[in-house]
């Protein structure tokens, strides 16, 4: 028998759980999260709870959670304030880290942000009413982590790379030559 426990969300977070695990959530099969999951039903923390006075209006969707009957009846089926948040935290920094390194790698390779952001969204069904454009842009920008990388450089590097080795495995060229031409790119950068 499985039991469903419903927990307030953000919509952006409801939207991440239900692509990746299902509607309604299912952690069966995803270790790490079940366990991090039945832990905050097995030792409910509520050292937090003065803290979160209000009732949740900062998460509008709720998003339900399928437990099976084992951890229902051995653990319970509640969720503190201060773990319903611990919950959404958690949740709402790995689709963060998910939206900023696709984005930051579609703007690596020269891709306007606006359309970056518009391939994120259309890719990982993050539609407006879920998480808006402005919202996305605003935290990338926040939090900008992506080093601007020239993947041009990198690709014409390996493969002159490949070919000096191709022509020293052909006998053209000397493998000491192309110790010296790796000794010469090491001293210019």
């Amino acid at each position: 028998m499985i039991f469903n426990i419903t927990v307030p969300v953000k919509p952006y977070v409801k939207r991440f759980l239900e692509n990746n695990y299902g509607d309604p959530v299912n952690f069966s099969s995803h270790p790490r999260e079940k366990d991090f999951f039945i832990r905050m039903l097995k030792k409910p923390d509520n050292h937090d709870n003065a803290k979160y006075k209000q009732d949740y209006k900062r998460f509008p969707c709720y998003v339900t959670i399928a437990l099976s009957e084992s951890p229902f009846y051995r653990k319970g089926c509640e969720l503190t304030k201060t773990d319903t948040i611990a919950l959404g935290k958690h949740f709402e920094r790995n689709v963060k880290m998910l939206m900023r390194t696709i984005v930051g790698t579609y703007l690596s390779f020269g891709m306007p942000i606006y359309i970056a952001i518009t391939n994120f969204q259309d890719r990982f069904k993050m539609e407006e009413e879920y998480w808006s454009f402005e919202s996305i842009k605003k935290d990338f920008f926040r939090y900008k982590s992506f080093n601007k990388i020239d993947f041009n450089h990198h690709a014409y590097a390996h493969l002159e790379r490949l070919i000096l080795i191709n022509m020293t495995n052909a006998g053209i060229l000397s493998k000491s030559l192309i110790r010296e031409i790796d000794k010469s790119k090491v001293q210019t950068q």
